[in-house]
């Protein structure tokens, strides 16, 4: 860990905050959580390390354009790559009292669990995890998982309250609930009032649609969309570029840019940057499951879901949410010359960032981790159990 830092040395540390951090990312999906860490560390003269984790050292790391992407501001050589098997010695090593467990949800309670197995652990560690997008089909599964954790992070407001309503219920001690909004939005600026905005845009997802036939109609809908708005330039918004590192993977040919060519014969421009940075020349924008469609309209950029007649085979599949918040639109709707609205309930379930929560997330624990016991590992994993069923009957009472 020699390569960690001290900054910020004009703000006066509080008794409570810690000393020494570990943030830890894996990916796309929670680096934006470990910037906004990173920068309020910094002003508490708090010693920092950052650890970006991969299944393989083979692996390509975060490259510069998803950085960009994600507005991540702390240096790049301050990062060291680990492979995910080494994570709990890295972990232990470090000494830190605030750990950043940026991980999905099933490795954050793999970790959990076996912390106390480690002689060397820091007892007085505060362990924060958070979520990264949208939980629908995953509501439980992805609560339970990370709480047991000491501060979970929340940029749901409904999910934030139905965690702090189930945890409550759970038999043993569960985290503390912080509804720290999306680190995405870390500003929320007035909508311009600019006439002529170039781009439709599309929030591509690499899993959803998850069958070739879905991504095939997809595509087809897409070139539809784009004659109804020929003064306009359709642009596809990707999660990522090949050879970058992403939690959500798909196959090359099955992005949907080589589709549009290949069965439609039309070229469209791919935007790999941060779409923040064109939201005034954005006229409005379309996907079928992303948290961006969220964040857009919170932004008041007009935003909406369009059908796939596909059964979901995702579990990160969230059409079915976007349909019942009133966000889908059939292509004709998308096609008059009536102007376009935001959705106004996006809010109901995104929450801009809130720096006024973080002295709560960074706050030491109040007495030291006690080992974890046989038969807690026993009830967490009865914990579970019970979010899978509980997840199965909400998919199934949901279709």
């Amino acid at each position: 860990m020699s390569d960690s830092r001290k900054l910020g040395d004009d703000f006066q540390r509080h008794p409570l905050m810690p000393s020494k951090a570990l943030l830890i990312y894996s990916a796309d999906s929670y680096v934006g959580y470990c910037d906004v860490l990173y920068e309020h560390l910094t002003r508490i003269s708090c010693e920092i390390n950052v650890i970006e984790v991969v299944d393989d050292l083979r692996e390509p790391r975060l490259s510069k354009a998803q950085r960009e992407k994600w507005g991540v501001s702390f240096p790049e050589d301050s990062v060291r790559i680990v492979a995910e098997r080494e994570l709990p010695e890295w972990i232990v090593e470090s000494g830190a009292d605030f750990l950043f467990l940026g991980l999905p949800g099933r490795k954050v309670f793999y970790i959990c669990n076996i912390l106390h197995e480690f002689p060397n652990t820091n007892a007085s560690m505060t362990v924060a995890t958070g979520f990264p997008g949208l939980q629908y089909y995953m509501r439980f599964t992805g609560l339970f998982w990370r709480s047991f954790v000491d501060q979970l992070l929340f940029t749901d407001p409904h999910l934030f309250r139905l965690a702090r309503k189930w945890l409550s219920l759970l038999p043993l001690p569960t985290a503390n609930c912080v509804l720290l909004g999306s680190p995405r939005l870390k500003k929320v600026p007035p909508r311009s009032n600019a006439c002529n905005r170039k781009y439709i845009v599309f929030f591509e997802q690499n899993e959803i649609p998850a069958s070739s036939h879905g991504r095939f109609e997809l595509a087809r809908q897409l070139a539809v969309l784009a004659d109804l708005h020929a003064e306009r330039t359709l642009l596809i918004v990707a999660r990522n570029s090949s050879g970058e590192a992403s939690n959500h993977k798909t196959l090359e040919n099955m992005r949907l840019a080589h589709i549009l060519q290949e069965r439609e014969g039309r070229t469209v421009e791919v935007f790999n940057g941060n779409w923040m940075t064109i939201a005034d020349d954005i006229e409005f924008a379309v996907s079928i499951s992303s948290t961006a469609l969220l964040e857009a309209s919170i932004l008041q950029i007009p935003s909406f879901s369009i059908p796939v007649e596909e059964e979901p085979t995702s579990p990160f599949d969230a059409a079915r949410f976007f349909q019942r918040l009133g966000f889908e639109r059939q292509l004709g709707e998308l096609a008059g010359s009536r102007p376009l609205k935001p959705v106004a309930r996006a809010a109901d379930f995104l929450a801009p960032l809130d720096i006024n929560a973080l002295p709560q997330v960074l706050t030491r624990r109040p007495k030291p981790r006690y080992p974890t016991r046989p038969y807690e590992i026993v009830l967490r994993g009865w914990c579970i159990a019970l979010a899978k069923t509980l997840d199965r009957a909400f998919r199934f009472f949901n279709r």
